[in-house]
């Protein structure tokens, strides 16, 4: 097969689910939006790579505290369901591999906690890569890997390279090496790093909701990625999203972006609605640039000795964001997340990171949040 060819990133309406039906909804308008755009692009060159935003399948079915168990038993699909069996209709109608995202359960990991979970479906139909989301906005109450951190240690150990690989893993494919990044991932420049040490060539990352498209945020992380990594990054976003219970009531998003491995815009999308990004993928050409080029291929310079060093500075000092806080209780609702962000700036404070301004103080945090950390310290 070619290693050169054109790939699609489908920027579509979806909509909030507040029911499990709504999932498959969007997955039927989807295939109708997904077949027509790789019967267009492929006048380019054959469409081997199809991906979806975040948000496209379901939208976020969103609860903390005891919400979280209702919504896990009444709203979202489990990753392996009739969602995901769909989907592999399309990847296999289409013969191409297919990036997407849902908020969902997957009980066989681990029962009771819903994971916002990227994946990859290859054109046989089958899920070859599942990746958990690790790090969230303050309105995003799942849970990730660190949320659980005990359960990961318990199923991998503590080697660390089966958990690089478990935490951040690379679908090694015929069309090339790709991984996933989801939104607020994407804020983190190790988190592309984990995916680009595992041998990505191709970093799916998507999306952001508006302020942060609007102004440029969402692109300049991406094109960082894209520099640092010398890879490429598919960024599709959704064109528009439906509110909970109002399916009249869109809110319109959009900028959907494809770079290549030097940080360049090949194709984008600036406004909203139903559409798609399509750009031409040279995996035999990025592969060349790594093996000969001599500077802008960054990743065989990284002295790792000394960046080390920063984390296990972190650590020693007890670690920064708490892990197990999902061990045995649901995600935060959004008011004690929003305590939770008070505890951290008041550590940044303390370590001396954040330099606060003369008339701060300390904030206060609730009893419940408090409570929840000395259980998870102990964990």
């Amino acid at each position: 097969m070619s290693l050169r060819y054109s790939a699609v990133g489908i920027q579509n309406q979806s909509r909030m689910a507040v029911s499990r039906d709504d999932y498959m909804k969007d997955i039927e308008r989807l295939g109708t939006t997904i077949g027509f755009a790789v019967w267009n692009c492929s006048l380019d060159l054959p469409v081997k790579l199809v991906a979806v935003s975040e948000g496209g399948i379901g939208g976020w079915a969103l609860g903390g505290g005891e919400e979280h168990l209702r919504i896990y038993r009444d709203v979202v699909p489990e990753i392996d369901g009739p969602e995901t069996r769909a989907l592999a209709d399309i990847a296999r109608a289409t013969n191409t591999y297919l990036v997407a995202q849902m908020v969902c359960k997957d009980p066989g990991f681990m029962e009771d906690k819903i994971f916002n979970i990227a994946f990859i479906i290859d054109p046989n139909g089958d899920i070859i890569h599942k990746h958990y989301k690790t790090a969230f906005y303050q309105y995003e109450p799942n849970v990730a890997p660190g949320d659980i951190w005990n359960h990961y240690l318990d199923k991998f150990g503590d080697d660390p390279v089966k958990l690089h690989e478990a935490i951040w893993p690379v679908a090694k494919t015929e069309i090339g090496n790709i991984g996933t990044l989801i939104c607020a991932e994407g804020s983190f420049p190790e988190a592309a790093r984990g995916l680009a040490m595992n041998g990505a060539e191709i970093i799916w990352r998507t999306q952001y909701p508006e302020p942060w498209m609007g102004n440029g945020m969402s692109e300049m992380q991406n094109k960082s990625h894209a520099i640092f990594n010398t890879c490429y990054v598919l960024a599709p976003n959704i064109g528009a999203i439906s509110l909970p219970g109002a399916p009249d009531h869109v809110i319109a998003t959009g900028k959907s972006q494809i770079l290549d491995y030097r940080g360049n815009v090949i194709s984008q999308y600036l406004g909203s609605g139903e559409t798609w990004v399509s750009g031409l993928i040279d995996i035999e050409g990025l592969r060349d640039f790594r093996l000969r080029g001599q500077w802008q291929n960054l990743v065989k310079d990284i002295r790792v000795e000394e960046y080390k060093v920063i984390y296990d500075a972190m650590a020693a000092k007890g670690g920064i964001y708490p892990t197990n806080l999902c061990m045995e209780d649901p995600p935060f609702d959004e008011a004690d997340q929003k305590e939770l962000v008070k505890h951290q700036v008041n550590k940044m404070v303390e370590w001396g990171v954040y330099t606060p301004t003369a008339d701060w103080k300390p904030y206060k945090i609730s009893e419940s949040v408090q409570t929840r950390l000395d259980k998870a310290a102990k964990a």
